[in-house]
């Protein structure tokens, strides 16, 4: 917008400037007219190329609001960033950034000098790749990929310490709050109790009656 439309301001400025200037030295209509046509064609381009580009960025914001956000779970924290998108063959495909953010391994949040900036400590995982591949099914408070490998393998994510998190998101604030709540909720859940299995006394007893069978007949043959 400021590469085409400020020129064309510019000009259409300077003409006006030209016409007030040299109003009363002007006599010939045409070049009154020509000058009126050319500062209404400046004026209805600008505002062409303004409604073009309005309807491009809202396009773009869209697109970006669908797959930037951040959802915090019972047991981890999910970060999504929209990184762009192409087309192929007529298919489009959409990129995104994806952080995950287990509590369990989580410090701490806090605002930059500038406090719109929130920063997030703790042991952070991220993943890149097209936005189907990156979907996931939350379970047991944890989100679980629905591609198996982005599960298992080690090499399909990065770890990192710091996460900084861009100005998409209004009042940064309230997602530290909520993230040091969320990791005070997560420290009270109970430890979940191991089996322990322990053998009834019917199949104990059936091994020691076994073993005195096969110790009898063992005895028998021998002797």
């Amino acid at each position: 917008m400021i590469l085409t439309v400020t020129p064309l301001a510019q000009f259409c400025m300077m003409l006006i400037w030209a016409l007030m200037f040299n109003l009363k030295m002007v006599s010939n209509t045409s070049f009154l007219f020509s000058y009126a046509l050319m500062i209404g064609g400046s004026v209805l381009a600008g505002m062409i190329l303004c409604i073009v580009y309005a309807a491009v960025c809202d396009r773009y914001i869209r697109t970006a609001r669908r797959y930037t956000y951040f959802e915090i779970l019972p047991k981890a924290a999910v970060f999504s960033e929209y990184k762009g998108s192409y087309s192929l063959f007529g298919e489009k495909t959409v990129l995104r950034r994806l952080c995950v953010i287990p509590l369990k391994n989580y410090d701490r949040a806090y605002l930059d000098e500038r406090k719109k900036h929130l920063i997030l400590l703790g042991e952070i995982r991220i993943y890149h790749g097209e936005s189907r591949a990156l979907g996931y099914h939350v379970k047991d408070g944890f989100p679980v990929f629905d591609k198996w490998w982005y599960n298992e393998a080690e090499k399909s994510y990065k770890t990192v310490g710091v996460l900084r998190l861009p100005m998409d998101f209004e009042r940064p604030g309230r997602i530290a709050a909520a993230m040091d709540k969320a990791k005070r909720d997560y420290e009270k859940i109970p430890p979940k109790k191991e089996y322990v299995f322990k053998e009834a006394d019917i199949v104990r007893k059936r091994r020691e009656l076994k073993r005195l069978a096969e110790a009898a007949k063992y005895w028998y043959d021998r002797y």
